[in-house]
């Protein structure tokens, strides 16, 4: 099923929309395909180890089953002429200025947090995903607190450490919590800590593996979800949120990135919230992405606890795109084929495209 910003729908409740240009945007919102507003276009797919996160990605899953292949699979499966380009390599801007337009499939520091997305601004490239500050606020985990703050949203207790000062920990403040870095993602640089006196020692850890600001944040038990949104001309079309299942105490690094061993992981769609949780998380996630003026699509996740009260965690606004990744898994729920996601994005940047003003004197 899917929601707009107002109430709960299934997906056959949606009737047939169009866009401002006629284009029939279709059940839920994303416009069928327009294969031919591509043609004529080289794509960049850039993909390449800009973060820890994505080098862990690199490291624990098998290239067949990398996001980058599946992309390049869909888009020469619509007979569009895609690349890979790596933005690690020392020519990546001279590479990137002979295509018309990026697919952005980086996640974390250097990918995903507005960096990138100015670069290709100033270079007048369109691309996936929302701009520099949509991008920069969500890869900020504090960052993004303040705004759900702002816009009203329930959130988690929590105190930044910072390496510049000793941080006295409030003899109240709930245990177990979470400890996080401040820029980590797919549940990289994050540690359950159910003792105190385990703080210190974690938060070396972390130190050691780059991660210099942290926060603790208190441990909301109850049900860990994501919420998946896509624009159209009529605004955000936010999905039915998806449920991790998981073995393991939380949904941690090793079972989010996969690879040998790890833990097992399911994603449902949750028929036994009450309907006031559908239209809060509906909500707060079209809050979310008008508020951040995002574009293309993003993720919210998010914690329910036993109470039905929901509590916005993080931002991401590149979703991961394997095959069976949060977001291809919601859209295919609505009967949207993979191939028609990647081509909508790259419809999106296209469309929603502004040159930087010397590039049109």
């Amino acid at each position: 099923m899917a929601a707009n910003s107002t109430e709960q729908n299934s997906a056959a409740d949606f009737s047939t929309r169009t866009n401002q240009n006629g284009v029939d945007v279709g059940t839920t919102g994303i416009q069928k395909p327009q294969t031919g507003l591509l043609r004529d276009k080289k794509i960049a797919v850039v993909y390449g180890a800009v973060s820890e996160e994505d080098g862990l990605y690199i490291c624990n899953v098998p290239r067949e089953k990398w996001s980058l292949v599946a992309i390049l699979d869909a888009l020469a499966g619509l007979g569009l002429h895609a690349e890979h380009v790596d933005p690690t390599q020392d020519d990546f801007i001279e590479r990137i200025r002979q295509f018309d337009v990026a697919f952005l499939n980086v996640h974390g520091p250097y990918g995903e947090d507005g960096r990138i997305q100015g670069l290709l601004d100033y270079l007048s490239i369109p691309y996936t995903s929302s701009g520099v500050l949509a991008s920069s606020i969500g890869m900020d985990k504090i960052a993004s607190k303040a705004i759900f703050s702002y816009l009203g949203l329930s959130v988690p207790r929590g105190i930044p450490l910072l390496r510049s000062r000793s941080v006295e920990i409030p003899a109240s403040f709930p245990f177990p919590a979470m400890l996080k870095a401040v820029d980590g993602g797919s549940s990289v640089g994050m540690a359950l800590i159910s003792d105190p006196a385990d703080l210190t020692r974690e938060i070396d850890v972390l130190h050691r593996r780059g991660f210099k600001r942290l926060f603790l944040e208190e441990y909301i038990q109850g049900r860990a979800v994501t919420v998946s949104v896509t624009e159209s001309a009529e605004g955000p079309v936010v999905f039915a949120p998806l449920e991790f299942i998981t073995e393991s105490e939380y949904y941690d690094e090793s079972t989010k990135l996969g690879g040998p061993g790890a833990p097992s992981a399911e994603y449902v769609v949750p028929d036994d919230l009450a309907p006031h949780v559908f239209k809060d998380l509906s909500e707060s996630t079209s809050a979310i992405y008008e508020f951040l003026a995002c574009r293309g699509a993003i993720r919210v996740d998010y914690m329910i606890d036993e109470s039905g009260t929901i509590y916005p965690l993080e931002i991401n606004t590149i979703p991961g795109l394997q095959q069976q990744s949060n977001l291809p898994v919601s859209c295919g729920l609505e009967g949207i084929a993979y191939p028609h996601l990647i081509e909508s994005l790259l419809v999106s940047a296209v469309e929603s495209f502004e040159p930087a003003p010397w590039a049109v004197r």
